[in-house]
């Protein structure tokens, strides 16, 4: 594949309520933010699944932003889509690919094969050891036979076709498109050892994704999110939404403030990270995780990192995307406002650099 002067990446987070688009360009083999643009698409109107939508303000952002970038890198909702987390002995390549079709129709009806797209990609190997002595591999002296975790992803294909359609109309070159998650764990962990769970606080979806070094391991989503922030602010104070989503992005420390405000739903999020973690380590003690990280718009809520660290007494962290990346540190004012709603478009544009750095 032929790179030159094609080191230019755009990570587009097309979100339920809001686009963003970051641009990132190689500069001294490192990725550098050279822009990047956000958009609402209406303040808590419906869903919006509409590639003409999308591609007029895809457009606009672009040209308004003066971003050159050609190389798209665009994501999908968690919501809409299925990852799973699974385990196969080795075998040939033939025979592995038919096991993991296999194993997809015990989560994917086969009316729906038809509606979805599949990927699926080895993350890693160990060694099974087996109960009884296996005739059929005499070779195995020491007693155990490799196996290998499979990740299985499947997504809409009418979003997928939606994506690549849209993209193609406003002169971009659709290089991948992606489920959020991974995006939002390449900008936030990387490949940093150690255990994480990443609380992705969207407008109407939080998404719960535990990581092991880098890896993730288990996901799970809930309808849940700044919608809620602005429903509780508006009927406990009895003001209109509009009114209550300006407070809420004012910085108001709602917990620990006078005005009696309960965030009830966070509770829901709290039980719902428990279950995640029972659930993969069969066990209610946390004590090997290294942290929980908290990205998304919702994030950025005055003081929800010291709730969710008081509610599972664990570290917590407000993640920061741009720790990954270089970038001119006088937007710093700026960029801690929004950092945390940029997750994904930026671990979408460095998906980009990476493909570059292996070229």
């Amino acid at each position: 594949m032929l790179w030159f002067g094609k080191n230019t990446f755009l990570g587009i987070d097309i979100g339920n309520f809001s686009i963003k688009i970051v641009e990132i360009k190689v500069k001294n083999n490192k990725p550098a933010l050279s822009n990047y643009a956000r958009v609402d698409l209406g303040y808590m109107n419906r869903l919006i699944v509409d590639e003409e939508i999308w591609q007029k303000c895809i457009d606009k952002m672009l040209k308004e932003a003066n971003i050159k970038g050609k190389n798209a890198y665009v994501s999908i909702p968690s919501s809409g889509s299925l990852i799973v987390l699974f385990e196969l002995p080795e075998m040939s390549k033939e025979d592995f690919d038919q096991a993991v079709k296999f194993e997809a129709h015990k989560y994917i009806p086969v009316s729906s094969l038809e509606d979805v797209i599949i990927s699926w990609n080895v993350i890693d190997s160990k060694k099974n050891h087996l109960l009884l002595n296996d005739k059929n591999h005499p070779e195995e002296k020491d007693n155990s036979r490799k196996t290998v975790q499979v990740v299985l992803v499947a997504a809409s294909k009418n979003r997928v076709e939606k994506c690549e359609k849209m993209v193609k109309k406003i002169n971009l070159k659709m290089k991948s498109i992606e489920v959020e998650n991974f995006a939002a764990v390449r900008s936030l962990i990387g490949n940093d050892q150690g255990n994480f769970v990443v609380v992705d606080l969207g407008a109407i979806i939080c998404n719960i994704i535990l990581v092991e070094k880098g890896i993730i391991k288990s996901s799970r989503n809930i309808d849940v999110g700044g919608k809620d922030v602005t429903r509780i602010i508006s009927n406990s104070l009895q003001i209109d939404e509009q009114k209550a989503e300006k407070m809420k992005v004012s910085g108001e420390d709602f917990f620990n403030s006078d005005l009696g405000i309960n965030f009830s739903f966070l509770e829901v999020v709290v039980g719902e990270i428990r279950k995640v973690l029972y659930n993969y380590y069969k066990t209610e003690d946390i004590g090997h995780l290294n942290g929980i990280i908290l990205s998304g718009g919702t994030a950025g809520l005055k003081g929800i990192e010291n709730y969710f660290s008081n509610a599972l007494k664990i570290k917590t962290f407000i993640g920061n995307p741009l720790s990954r990346i270089e970038y001119n540190h006088k937007l710093d004012p700026i960029l801690s406002k929004d950092k945390t709603k940029f997750s994904v478009a930026i671990g979408l544009a460095l998906r980009g650099f990476e493909e570059y750095q292996n070229r």
